[in-house]
């Protein structure tokens, strides 16, 4: 009886030992398991926080070049506004010349602009004060010592105008109002005011 026991002592125990050696690989098998799966998490998680953080400085670039854009467009609409402003009060302050120089600016510009001294002079109803028949009268007398027909003649129309005049044949027709003159000169004069007011 004492051999069966001795037997049955160390099945048990060969048993025991097999069960903490198979407890053993197995906990070693889950730690291998899992640290492959923590590996590939990381990785995962590695891969997406890379591309969030992409993401991240795509949208951050996308946003300041956006607003980059915008300042630049707001200091050009600025800029813009402030010429325009310079173009408003140069077009005031012409308006506003005192009498004699503005008739003394109006006579130079008629005699230079006359082709044949037989034109209808288009001016602003503003302007009627100013540009009289009598003032026209002397245009004329300038004229003729020119060799012109000196028949200049101040038209019944009047034109919606800043100032100068529209003169007008039957073939031809000359716009030298201060709008059309300050609109043909603008591109030109835009780039020396930026050069002025901005330094560029």
């Amino acid at each position: 009886m004492e051999g069966i026991a001795r037997i049955k002592e160390t099945i048990l125990e060969e048993a025991k030992q097999e069960k903490e050696k198979i407890i053993n690989e197995a906990k070693t098998q889950a730690k291998e398991i899992e640290a492959r799966y923590k590996s590939q998490v990381d990785q995962i998680l590695g891969s997406i926080l890379e591309k969030a953080k992409k993401a991240a400085e795509e949208k951050k670039r996308r946003i300041i070049s956006m607003a980059e854009l915008e300042n630049r467009k707001g200091l050009l609409k600025a800029k813009q506004e402030i010429i325009d402003e310079v173009f408003e009060k140069a077009k005031k302050k012409l308006k506003a010349l005192p009498d004699e120089q503005y008739r003394n600016l109006i006579a130079d510009m008629l005699i230079k602009s006359t082709i044949t001294g037989n034109e209808e002079v288009i001016i602003s109803e503003s302007d009627r004060q100013r540009i009289t028949p009598e003032f026209i009268k002397e245009i004329n007398e300038k004229l003729k010592d020119m060799c012109k027909q000196g028949n200049l003649r101040i038209s019944k129309t009047s034109e919606d105008m800043i100032g100068g005049f529209i003169l007008k044949s039957e073939d031809v027709e000359i716009n030298s109002t201060f709008d059309s003159l300050i609109k043909m000169e603008r591109e030109e004069l835009e780039t020396e005011i930026a050069k002025i007011l901005f330094e560029e």
